[in-house]
């Protein structure tokens, strides 16, 4: 078995989202320890370029698609996407761990979804339904953000603050073949004092732990 550990946040030991992870990485290998981890820090990793050549042989892909074809030439940007889509399909279970940035994602976190949503390789389009490629693996979110924030559509002018964090990663997890799905949400961590925030943090890694065991 594979897990893949996909880190969102710069700020490493000082991250909420990564100490968590971290804490939930270490128990699922103590109760795992024949299973292999792939750790993606996705700020300290040279993400693919997907440039005007990329975007350029999407729309043939679908073209080619749309046509019954099976799928365009391996070459170019297009191959580096293939690449990180074939390690994402490689593993058996995934995590991601992320703050949140502007009440969503870190834009290096948003740059390895784009790369991984692909038609003909993680999604498909049948009798104009999309339909996600990478089933049967379980996904665990490691959330962090500094103010308690809601899941909720249509927009509301009443103060409170809706979470694209959240919904988003669910959303595009769902969007590409994942079912299930678990949340471990860490807030408001910018709204506690130290002593506090380290009680929470110190809650949040024993109950990720203890989910570890059974991911």
């Amino acid at each position: 078995m594979k897990l893949l550990y996909i880190e969102a946040s710069p700020r490493k030991k000082n991250s909420c989202s990564s100490r968590v992870a971290n804490a939930f990485v270490a128990s699922y290998k103590q109760v795992n320890p024949q299973d292999e981890i792939e750790h993606l820090p996705l700020f300290d990793i040279e993400l693919p370029v997907f440039s005007g050549e990329g975007a350029n042989q999407k729309m043939v892909q679908i073209a080619d698609m749309m046509m019954g074809g099976s799928g365009i030439k391996v070459e170019g940007e297009w191959k580096s996407v293939v690449q990180e889509i074939d390690r994402l399909k490689s593993a058996d279970k995934v995590v991601i761990s992320s703050p949140m940035w502007n009440f969503s994602i870190p834009y290096r976190l948003k740059h390895y979804l784009d790369l991984v949503c692909q038609p003909g390789l993680s999604f498909y389009v049948s009798e104009g339904q999309y339909i996600g490629m990478i089933t049967g693996k379980p996904m665990q979110l490691i959330l962090a953000s500094g103010s308690p924030y809601k899941v909720r559509f249509p927009l509301e002018s009443d103060g409170t603050k809706t979470d694209f964090q959240r919904a988003y990663l669910e959303h595009i997890a769902h969007f590409i073949g994942f079912e299930d799905i678990d949340v471990i949400k860490i807030e408001p961590t910018g709204m506690m004092a130290p002593d506090a925030l380290e009680e929470l943090l110190i809650s949040k890694c024993e109950a990720a732990g203890k989910i570890a065991g059974r991911f």
